[in-house]
């Protein structure tokens, strides 16, 4: 059964991980702070983390053995910035990463 939940990001302190485009790490294609975080867990012993900002723009992915090294990747990675509860796509949207960017943008619009 797939596993598909969100979790928002607020202002980040400071960065304690940094994601780029490409490997080698090149600090000149450093990847923006994200907005919001997408869990992905399709029960085939396998789990992704997607960051975006509310924007749409791609702030890194990683893959994970379990859902639950996957969340403490995040809790890691944000700290207190981590805005839980973790909150589930619901089961009829079809585009899960399209869904957190929209919930990111409609969240901060909210805020001001």
């Amino acid at each position: 059964m797939t596993r598909r939940c969100i979790a928002l990001v607020g202002p980040l302190e400071e960065r304690r991980s940094v994601h780029t485009s490409g490997y080698p790490m090149d600090p000149e294609e450093m990847l923006p702070s994200p907005d919001v975080v997408l869990l992905i867990d399709e029960g085939r012993g396998g789990c992704m983390l997607f960051r975006y900002t509310a924007h749409g723009e791609l702030a890194g992915d990683t893959p994970h053995a379990t859902a639950d090294e996957a969340e403490a990747q995040a809790l890691e990675e944000y700290g207190e910035a981590l805005l839980l509860p973790w909150v589930e796509v619901p089961s009829d949207i079809v585009d899960a990463h399209v869904f957190a960017v929209r919930y990111a943008a409609d969240q901060l619009n909210e805020r001001g």
